[in-house]
Parts: structure tokens; C-alpha cells; sequence
């Protein structure tokens, strides 16, 4: 295994795990529960981690998150029940939950 990233948070490195498995990469998580030790070690090593195997492409991996972090622009929705507009990436209205039927 390999370190790919240090996370902020426990949430951002379980969300960039997360999305990396969904794209295939097998990704781990280390340092979960590390938090409350920060200060009696140094921060770099209480920090989330996320790891990838050994064989896998760090270029790849980080193509997959920034696409995530960045996804394509598409066009918005109307949701016929409600007259609730939304962006591409939302594929049920977040008023009334019917699914973007288009």
C-alpha cells in the first residue's frame, strides 16, 4: 500500500475512499481514530489517510478525485410535481423526492 492523501477530516478522507473504490481503485483508510492524539504526536500522523495498492496509479487515482471534486457542468432539471429547479447532478428532487424523470 501506498499514502495518496492526508485528510482535514475523518468525513473527506472516507468520502475520497469512497469514490475511489466506486471508480474500481482499492483504497483504505488509516489513522481513523488517531484525532485525539494530535498534539502528543506530530499532526502529520494523527491526520486521516487515504492509501491505495501498491500497483495502482497515483495519476489515476488523483484524476478520479478531481473529476469528483470537479464534474462536468450539465443542464438543469424541473421537477414536474413540485416546479423545484435543480442542478444536473441531483437526480431526485430534494422538495418532494420524485426521481428527474427526463
Amino acid at each position: 500500500m501506498k499514502l495518496l492523501l492526508r485528510a482535514s477530516s475523518l468525513v473527506h478522507a472516507a468520502h475520497c475512499r469512497n469514490v475511489l473504490r466506486a471508480a474500481g481503485i482499492h483504497a483504505e483508510l488509516r489513522n481513523t481514530w488517531l484525532a485525539g492524539a494530535a498534539g502528543d504526536i506530530p499532526f502529520q500522523e494523527s491526520s486521516p489517510q487515504v492509501w491505495i495498492d501498491e500497483g495502482a496509479s497515483e495519476k489515476e487515482a488523483w484524476a478520479v478525485l478531481n473529476a469528483a471534486a470537479n464534474p462536468a457542468p450539465g443542464p438543469r432539471w424541473h421537477c414536474v410535481a413540485c416546479d423545484e429547479w435543480h442542478e444536473a447532478q441531483f437526480a431526485a428532487c430534494w422538495r418532494c423526492g420524485r426521481g428527474n424523470d427526463a
